[in-house]
Formats: C-alpha cells, structure tokens, sequence
C-alpha cells in the first residue's frame, strides 16, 4: 500500500480554512521539531508537530501518542491513514488534534483555527444502552468471531461453533449490529441471509477492554530454579493434563505460537472452574510447585469452557485463542501493548483482511 504524506493528509483536511506550508529543509526553524507551519486566514504563521499513525488502529495511536503531555499540546496534529472507531474515542477522551486519510479530524489547534469533521457519536438505540453490553454470552460470542477467519456469518454456525444457544447467537449478533462491527447482507431472512464481520479492528478493541477489566479469581504458585518454560513444558503442562483443563496465555502464549520476546517472565493459565480447586492442587503438587500468597513464578486464572474450548495445541499444549492471548498481553502495560501488538499482526489481522483486500481476493477467483 502506498505511503500517505501526513502533511498532504493535513492540507486536504484544511483546504479553505487554513493553508499549510512545509518547512523548507534548509531552514534551521525545520530542525527545531516543525514538520509544517500553518497560515490560519487573517493569522500568523504558527508551527505544527505532526505525528504519523500509521493504519490508525488503537494501538497504533496510543503507542504513537506515548510521552505527549496529559494536557494535549495545541500545536500538535495525531494523522493516520483511517482513523477506527477505537482508537477515535481514544483520542477523543485525551481532547487531542487529529485527522486522517478519510477526511475525519478534529483540530482545535492555535491561531484560532477549529476543524470539526469527525463522525456523529451513535445515536441512542431502541431498547437497548448506548454501550455494548458484555455479558458472559457477548464476551464468548465476539471471541469466537475473532478467532475465526472471516466468512459469511450465519447464527445456527456460530452457536456451534461458541457453544451458546442459536437464540442467544442471534440477539448478541444484533447487538454487534447496532455496534457496526457486523452488518447484515443478503436477503433479509431465508437461507440467502448472512452477516459479515465489518469492523474487526473496533470489534477487537472494545471486546479486549472488556476482558481486561474482568476481574479474575487467582491462585499462584512458584518454583525456583528453573526458567518459566522449562516449568511448563516439563513439569507443570504434564501435570495439569492429567487431570485438569487448561490453557496457557500471557507470554507463555506468545512464546508458543508467535515468539517476540527473548525470555518468559512468568506464567498464566486458565484453568476449568470445576477444576479450580481439588484437581489444580493435586497438580501444582505433582508438579513440584508450592502455593503462595504473592510474587509466583505462575498464575492460574479460572476460566469456563467457552475459553477453553477455542484453545489450540501448540506444541503439545493447550495455547488460548489469538484475540484472547491479544487481550491479557495489551493488559501486562508497555511492554504488553508491543507483544499484543505483534500477536495482531502475526495471528489475528491475517484471518480479517481489509474489506479492499476481501474484494480483491474475490475477483482474483472470479464471478459469484
């Protein structure tokens, strides 16, 4: 895909309001941290920051915006390519200055300038709130949608495929719906009817914010001596299959199925709720690792057999799926956000390809 100049971004954006010269690069001012100096009409010329975002996912503006000020600098313009919803409420919430490719901004810059060209927040829907609701049903549902390659969505498969009722499939996919993370095509009902998944970049923003602020029942447990993998793969992972389902996440995960980090810090695994008691001791036993308070080598989060049942083998062992191992990285902070970062473009981004990229793929193998 073709490189977008941010400050070409930006004179589209302001064309008639204000006028945007580029710094020449032979003068010194250019060297002081201006990438463009704009001429607002009957105003000064005042000097701009411009900071590229790239594809304009979450992730890639609030490791964009990383170290700007609490209090959004005037002079400072966030541009990306195609701004997602996400990540537009997120730059929302720090009342900063942004536009994209797309023709959204938002720029209450110096100079007097003011460019509101951003979209409408949803109006409210009838009877239902204006926020996703994340029940148990929606948090298993919407992680099933992104852990799958994309396809036309019908709602008797994906009840299969979640383990949920087809009622309950279908009322959560209403409400995704009304979210514009899915949308409805075909006919209206009949066997011809199906959705698509539109907005998997917003779908997934969302979604893992809500896993991360479920609170989780824990237990921990340490051993000495030995790395975090040599645990698992020796110790604990046989131990905790004799008798108990499970799945790993964390960095655990991401050594599994897309290495980015050179070591393995600590553990994290999900455990089956019947098996979080009697069947997980036994196992930390026969594993040799005692039980502590705080500061384990390993954490075990209790989880229900939604989770699990998306799970994939990884080298012998049970590995959660991509978006969730995505979620409980981005919640580890910095150093998470990078590892989460690298598991969406390594394993969830290649399953949702662009809506230009879908329909490329579908002339290359000829008319439907």
């Amino acid at each position: 895909m073709q490189q977008e100049n941010p400050a070409e971004i930006l004179e589209r954006v302001l064309d008639g309001v204000a006028v945007v010269e580029r710094p020449d690069s032979a003068d010194a001012r250019a060297d002081a941290g201006v990438d463009a100096w704009l001429r607002v009409r009957g105003g000064e010329r005042v000097a701009l920051q411009l900071k590229w975002a790239g594809e304009g996912w979450p992730q890639d503006v609030r490791r964009t915006a990383g170290g700007t000020p609490k209090r959004w600098p005037s002079n400072l313009v966030l541009l990306a390519r195609r701004l997602s919803p996400g990540a537009i409420e997120w730059l929302r919430e720090r009342g900063a200055n942004w536009a994209d490719a797309a023709g959204q901004a938002r720029i209450v810059g110096p100079g007097g300038l003011l460019v509101i060209r951003e979209p409408a927040l949803p109006p409210p829907r009838r009877s239902r709130s204006d926020s996703m609701r994340w029940s148990p049903s929606a948090v298993s549902i919407a992680e099933t949608l992104l852990a799958r390659p994309d396809e036309p969505l019908r709602a008797a498969r994906l009840a299969r495929e979640s383990g949920w009722s087809t009622a309950q499939t279908a009322e959560v996919l209403g409400a995704l719906d009304g979210q514009a993370w899915t949308a409805k095509r075909g006919s209206a009902r009949g066997p011809a009817a199906f959705r698509e998944l539109v907005d998997a970049g917003g779908l997934l923003a969302a979604w893992s914010g809500a896993v991360a602020d479920q609170p989780h029942l824990t237990r921990l447990a340490h051993r000495a001596g030995e790395d975090a993998m040599t645990v698992l793969r020796t110790r604990l992972g046989p131990a905790l299959s004799e008798s108990v389902g499970w799945a790993a996440s964390g960095w655990a995960g991401l050594e599994l199925t897309a290495p980015y980090t050179t070591t393995v810090p600590a553990l994290h695994v999900y455990v089956a709720g019947e098996d979080f008691v009697g069947r997980l001791s036994g196992a930390i036993e026969r594993a040799g690792l005692r039980e502590v308070d705080e500061g384990g080598l390993v954490t075990f989060w209790v989880t229900d057999h939604h989770v699990l049942r998306l799970a994939e083998d990884r080298e012998g062992l049970p590995v959660v799926s991509a978006p969730r191992l995505y979620a409980d990285l981005s919640s580890f902070g910095a150093r998470g956000q990078d590892a989460a970062d690298h598991v969406r473009a390594e394993l969830i981004d290649p399953l949702h390809p662009e809506p230009s990229a879908r329909g490329s793929d579908d002339n290359a193998g000829g008319a439907r």
